[in-house]
């Protein structure tokens, strides 16, 4: 009896001491740079648990083929739909100054035409860290500038054209690209 009236004690406190955490605020971000890519609609959405520590929700949607002239088949396109869920430091207060953060990432992907008349799609999987310092412009709007680094792993498949093009390599291969390159504009509430 003894062992569980000090769980229940135990529980109630940190529930309690969880909801009075210092600098708990909500936000909602959008990253400007992800909009020069082929118009990627994209939004984060954050909390703050303690004064130093963040925590995520991202989603990156790309549906569109553009035509071009650049290639054979008329078109290029960057397609892609990602999600990802990570956690950030902030050595002084939640959204304000430096951080550095993690998050895992997962990505499905279809983009050609851009660089050459070939295309490829897969899904990927990975780790990303990130660092990047965020500028207070008033009480609830900020300005993050960032960059990071993605580790992982994707299947892929790799085409002669962007539109119907013959299968040309398929397989699965580990990789390690730049990510999380942005300049945010972050609302907190």
């Amino acid at each position: 009896m003894k062992h569980k009236v000090t769980k229940i004690v135990i529980a109630v406190l940190l529930l309690t001491g969880s909801t009075q955490a210092m600098g708990q605020k909500w936000s909602i971000a959008t990253n400007i740079l992800d909009y020069a890519d082929f118009l990627t609609l994209n939004a984060e959405v954050g909390v703050s648990v303690h004064q130093h520590w963040s925590v995520s929700l991202k989603g990156r949607y790309n549906p569109f083929t553009f035509p071009t002239t650049l290639n054979k088949t008329g078109r290029i396109q960057n397609r892609t739909l990602s999600l990802s869920a990570g956690a950030r430091y902030w050595p002084f207060f939640v959204y304000s100054g430096w951080y550095c953060g993690s998050r895992l990432q997962w990505s499905r992907y279809n983009s050609g035409g851009i660089f050459s008349d070939s295309s490829s799609e897969g899904d990927a999987f990975g780790l990303g860290l990130s660092a990047g310092y965020a500028l207070m412009l008033t009480k609830h709007l900020n300005i993050e500038f960032g960059l990071g680094l993605w580790v992982g792993g994707t299947g892929y498949r790799r085409y002669s054209s962007p539109a119907c093009g013959r299968l040309t390599d398929s397989g699965i291969k580990a990789f390690i690209a730049p990510n999380d390159i942005h300049i945010n504009l972050l609302y907190s509430f």
